[in-house]
C-alpha cells in the first residue's frame, strides 16, 4: 500500500506502518488511509492480527492543530480508536519516539503496547486549553487509575516510557525496536484466540475509594476554575461512573465545548505561533557553521552562561564574578533536587576564564574581545539600534529562553544562520527583527509604548497601581510601573527616549511622573524605591503616591484603561507590521507572551484585540485621539482592516 500508510505483512501479522512527514502527524488523509487498511485487514484470510507503528523518529505527533480551526474531517480519532478496540483481530501498537495526543490515543484503543525505552507518551491537550479525545480520559483510567491518569492529562507533561506510573500500560518495555516484539506478541495472542480489550480493563478501577479520593483531592485543588483542568476532572469521574459507551460519548461533548471555547482556540495560536517564529529566509539561504565555544564579554551574564552549559556548550569569560555566580546558581540546583552533582560538575567543567579560543563572542555595550573573534552584540537593556547584527536574550536567558535576532541587510545570511541554529539548538525560541525598521527592538517598542501610555495617564491623573491593575486586567503578570521599577527607572527613561522618537511621540519631560522619581532619588527595586515601594516582603504604593487618584472617565472618557493600554501596544504593533520590522504579527504574541508574562491562554495581545474586534479597537483609537497624544492617533492599517471586515490573523468579525 502507498501513500501515508505502509503495509507489510509479515508471518500473518499486518504491520501498518504510519509514514507522513512530519513525526506522522494524524492527517485526514492519513486517518483515511489508515481506516481503509484496517478495514482490508479485517476481512484478509491472510491476516490474522495487526500492528500499528510509526515510520521516522516516533510513533505519531497526534493531529496538527490547524485542522482544530476548521471541519474535523471523517473519520475523526474517536471513531478510529473504537474501530481499533472492536477490532476482529488483535492490534498490538509498537511504540517509539514520540507519542503524544491523538497519537496516544490510538495507542490505547489497541489491545496491547510494547514500548521502546526511550520512547515518549504525552496527553499535552491542557496547554493548549483543550480535553484528550479518541478515548483517552476514559480509557487511560481503567488501565491506571484516576490519580496516574489525573496527573498524566492535568500536568501534560512528556514521560518516558519507563515511569514507573506507566509500568501497567505496556506489555513489554524493551531497549530494541519495539516492531519485532510486537508482531510477536501479536501473532500469540491470535493463536490464542483472547486478548482483552482497554475498555475491559479493571485493575485502574479496583479501589473505588481510592479513585474517589484521588478525585475529591484533584477537585479541591482546581476549585473555582471552569476550563479544561475542570472538564478533563469530570471526564475521569465518568470513567468509572458511566458504562464505556456512554463516558466515551460524555469526552466527545467535553471535546467539542472545549475545543470551540476561546480558550483553547488562544492557546493553539500561540503553540503554532512560538514553532513558526523561529522561521527565517537566512535558514534557508546559508549553510551554518558550528558553535560550541563561547566568550561572554561584560558584567551579569551569569544566566546566560547557565543557559550555554545546558546546552552542552564550553563558556569563556574574564568576568571575576562570574564564576562564583554560576556555581551558586548550581548548587541552588542540586540542593533543590532539580541537577544531579554530577551534571554539575560537568557543566562547571566547560566554564573556562579568558576569552579565546572561541567561536562566537557574546558582548554587552562597551565590551571588547580579541580582533578577528566572531563578535556579536548582546542587548543591554537599552536596545540594539544600529546594529547589523544583535541578539537580545529576554533575562534571565536560561528560563524565559527566548531571544530576538537582530538582522540588517548587510548581515552575513551564513551568520545569521548559524546564530538562528545555535538558539533553537540551547531550546531558545527566536524572533527576527529587521534593521533598521526595528529600532531599539521589537519587545522594547511594544513594551515602550505600554509604558509610555501609563505614564501619560498617570500625568493626567490616574495612580501607578490603577494603572498596573488595568494592565493586569489586560493579561500581564505585572503592570507598566512594576516593570519599570524592576528594569531600574535610569535604564527605563533612556530607552523610553528611543522608544518615542521610533513612534514618534514626545519623549518624557521633566514634568513627566518618571522625572519626578528620577529627582527624588527613587530609581527602582535595586534601591528600594520607584513608582513602588520595595521593602522584603513585596513592592507597596509608596505613601506619598497613595490615594485613588481622579476617576478614569474624567480621564478617558469613555475608554476603559486596560483599553487604552491595548491601544497603544497595538499602534506600536501595526507600526512594526506597517515598517516591515517582524515577519508575522503572531511574533510579537509571542514575544508579549513569552518575554512579558502576557496571559497565554489569551493568545497574545494581538490576539485579544482580534477576539475583541478591529472595529471596537477603532473605536478606542477615536476617542483616544481627541486627547491629541500621538501615542493614541489612529493607524492606517486599523482602518483598512476594519473597511474590509478584517483581523490581525486574516479573521472576520461579524
Amino acid at each position: 500500500m502507498t501513500g501515508q500508510i505502509r503495509q507489510d505483512l509479515r508471518n500473518g501479522v499486518a504491520v501498518l506502518l504510519l509514514d507522513r512527514p512530519v513525526a506522522n502527524a494524524l492527517s485526514a488523509e492519513l486517518r483515511a488511509e489508515l481506516a481503509g487498511a484496517l478495514d482490508h485487514a479485517a476481512t484478509a484470510a491472510e491476516v490474522r492480527a495487526v500492528v500499528l507503528a510509526g515510520s521516522g523518529s516516533g510513533f505519531s505527533s497526534g493531529v496538527d492543530l490547524t485542522e482544530y480551526d476548521g471541519s474535523l474531517a471523517e473519520p475523526w480519532i474517536d471513531a478510529l480508536c473504537t474501530r481499533i478496540e472492536d477490532f476482529p483481530k488483535p492490534v498490538i501498537a509498537a511504540l517509539h519516539g514520540p507519542t503524544f495526543g491523538a497519537g496516544l490515543a490510538l495507542a490505547l484503543a489497541a489491545h496491547a503496547r510494547i514500548a521502546q525505552a526511550e520512547a515518549r507518551l504525552a496527553s499535552p491537550e491542557i496547554t493548549l486549553g483543550m480535553v484528550p479525545g479518541g478515548g483517552v480520559t476514559q480509557r487511560l483510567p481503567r488501565l491506571l487509575g484516576a490519580q496516574v491518569a489525573l496527573e498524566v492529562m492535568l500536568a501534560g507533561q512528556t514521560l518516558r516510557a519507563t515511569d514507573p506510573r506507566l509500568r501497567r500500560l505496556f506489555s513489554q518495555v524493551t531497549a530494541d525496536d519495539p516492531l519485532p516484539a510486537a508482531v510477536d506478541l501479536a501473532g500469540k495472542l491470535a493463536d490464542q484466540g483472547h486478548w482483552r480489550r482497554s475498555q475491559e480493563a479493571t485493575r485502574g478501577l479496583s479501589d473505588p475509594a481510592g479513585y474517589q479520593r484521588a478525585i475529591a483531592t484533584v477537585a479541591e485543588r482546581i476549585k473555582g476554575q471552569n476550563g479544561a483542568a475542570s472538564d478533563i476532572l469530570r471526564a475521569v469521574e465518568a470513567a468509572q461512573l458511566l458504562p464505556f459507551p456512554q463516558g466515551l460519548a460524555f469526552e466527545a461533548t467535553l471535546f467539542e465545548d472545549r475545543l470551540r471555547s476561546p480558550e483553547a482556540r488562544a492557546q493553539r495560536h500561540i503553540y503554532a505561533a512560538e514553532r513558526r517564529a523561529s522561521g527565517m529566509p537566512e535558514r534557508a539561504q546559508a549553510a551554518t557553521r558550528d558553535i560550541s565555544r563561547i566568550a561572554l564579554a561584560g558584567a551579569r551574564l551569569g544566566d546566560v552562561a547557565l543557559l550555554l552549559l545546558e546546552g552542552g556548550k564550553v563558556v569563556r569569560s574574564d568576568a571575576p564574578d562570574l564564576p562564583a555566580s554560576v556555581s551558586r546558581a548550581l548548587d541552588g540546583l542540586v540542593t533543590h533536587g532539580k541537577m544531579e552533582a554530577a551534571t554539575r560538575a560537568a557543566h562547571l567543567a566547560r566554564l573556562a576564564s579568558g576569552m579565546a579560543p572561541v567561536d562566537l563572542a557574546l558582548c554587552t555595550r562597551g565590551s571588547e574581545v580579541a580582533d578577528g573573534t566572531l563578535s556579536v552584540p548582546l542587548d543591554d537593556g537599552r536596545g540594539l539600534a544600529g546594529a547589523p547584527l544583535g541578539l537580545r536574550l529576554y533575562r534571565p536567558a536560561q528560563t524565559l529562553r527566548l531571544a530576538e535576532l537582530t538582522v540588517s541587510d548587510t548581515a552575513d545570511p551564513a551568520i545569521v544562520a548559524s546564530l538562528a541554529q545555535l538558539c533553537t539548538g540551547l531550546g531558545v525560541t527566536l524572533v527576527r527583527a529587521a534593521q533598521p525598521a526595528a529600532g531599539p527592538g521589537l519587545g522594547h517598542i511594544l513594551m515602550g509604548a505600554v509604558c509610555l501610555a501609563g505614564l501619560e495617564m498617570v500625568r493626567l491623573g490616574l495612580t501607578p497601581q490603577r494603572v498596573d491593575q488595568a494592565a493586569q486586567r489586560l493579561g500581564f503578570r505585572a503592570g507598566p510601573f512594576l516593570m519599570m521599577d524592576f528594569d531600574g527607572l535610569p535604564v527605563v527613561a533612556n530607552r523610553l527616549r528611543a522608544v518615542a522618537e521610533w513612534l514618534g511621540c514626545p519623549a518624557p519631560g521633566a514634568d513627566d511622573p518618571l522625572a519626578e522619581r528620577l529627582a527624588k532619588g527613587a530609581v527602582g527595586r535595586a534601591v528600594g524605591r520607584g513608582f513602588y515601594d520595595h521593602p522584603s516582603e513585596g513592592p507597596r504604593p509608596p505613601k506619598n503616591l497613595a490615594g485613588p487618584g481622579r476617576d478614569p472617565a474624567e480621564v478617558l472618557g469613555t475608554v476603559a484603561p486596560r483599553h487604552a493600554l491595548q491601544a497603544a501596544l497595538v499602534g506600536a504593533a501595526v507600526q512594526l507590521l506597517a515598517r516591515g520590522a517582524v515577519q508575522r504579527a503572531s511574533d510579537l504574541d509571542v514575544l508579549m507572551v513569552r518575554g512579558y508574562g502576557y496571559d497565554r491562554a489569551r493568545g497574545g495581545p494581538l490576539f485579544a484585540a482580534d477576539q475583541r474586534g478591529m472595529l471596537a479597537m477603532l473605536q478606542d483609537f477615536k476617542a483616544l485621539a481627541r486627547m491629541g497624544t500621538p501615542l493614541w492617533q489612529v493607524p492606517p492599517m486599523v482602518v483598512e482592516m476594519v473597511k474590509n471586515g478584517e483581523g490581525m490573523f486574516g479573521r472576520r468579525h461579524d
